[in-house]
């Protein structure tokens, strides 16, 4: 199946880097979204125009995968295409490689057209063209498994939800979400460790002021199961589940 597609060029600045000169994971999610944005402009589908039909796009699931570190200094390309549509859900693929063509890290991510006023979900072929609603190939092979709750809570930490975590429709961005997470790994694993693989589902919306708490259990050798709740009345907000690899030498 084809495939209409975009890719933009971004350079890693040191402020895009963790503590260990590696990019940081919430920074190439905010590639991600750059790239993702842009496109659906290009196609008639961006915030402007999605804006003026009173409906705006709500990432509900995101899939992200890092083969290997990035580093302060290194230019990546991001590919990104549409590749059909599940239910209410449109799905968008990414690619991310290095100058030489290696891929260092795919994303698989399901977004709902959300209805501004009443806050609730649209088809997406109100606002998206037929075209950009056909099935194409995806960067990963077979469905990815429900996430699992937390159950025990072996470590959490409470967060302000900051001016900075709000996006343009007025809720707390996906990349924010997954920064969240990060805060409550242990500080052995963070240290030792990089993250290779996130999964998220956002659940409900999160807005300025309040806190959250970041709440993590142990599922295994470097991987965990995260929950994202409200701290006043404990609704989860969205769940993830990470896995941490070794880190090895940047390039």
């Amino acid at each position: 199946m084809s495939r209409v597609a975009r890719s933009e060029t971004f350079p890693v600045h040191t402020y895009e880097v963790d503590a260990f000169g590696l990019l940081a994971a919430p920074a190439l999610a905010g590639y991600l979204q750059e790239v993702a944005g842009n496109h659906a402009t290009e196609l008639g589908c961006g915030l402007a125009a999605m804006q003026a039909k009173g409906v705006g796009w709500v990432l509900s699931r995101q899939r992200l995968e890092i083969a290997a570190p990035v580093a302060s200094g290194e230019v990546l390309a991001v590919e990104t295409w549409p590749s059909g549509v599940e239910r209410l859900m449109a799905v968008r693929d990414f690619l991310v490689r290095r100058r030489d063509g290696t891929v260092v890290a795919k994303a698989l991510t399901h977004w709902l057209v959300m209805d501004l006023r009443s806050r609730r979900p649209v088809r997406p072929d109100r606002v998206l063209d037929e075209r950009y609603r056909t099935g194409a190939e995806h960067v990963f092979e077979g469905e990815t498994p429900p996430l699992p709750e937390v159950e025990r809570v072996d470590a959490e930490r409470a967060l302000d939800v900051r001016y900075q975590d709000i996006d343009q429709i007025q809720h707390v961005t996906n990349s924010s979400y997954l920064a969240w997470a990060i805060e409550a790994v242990p500080e052995e694993t963070w240290r030792s460790r990089r993250l290779a693989a996130a999964e998220t589902t956002f659940l409900a919306e999160c807005r300025y002021g309040g806190r959250v708490v970041s709440r993590l259990q142990r599922l295994a050798d470097g991987a965990f199961a995260h929950a994202i709740a409200r701290e006043d009345d404990g609704k989860v907000l969205a769940r993830l589940r990470t896995a941490w690899t070794p880190r090895e030498a940047a390039p």
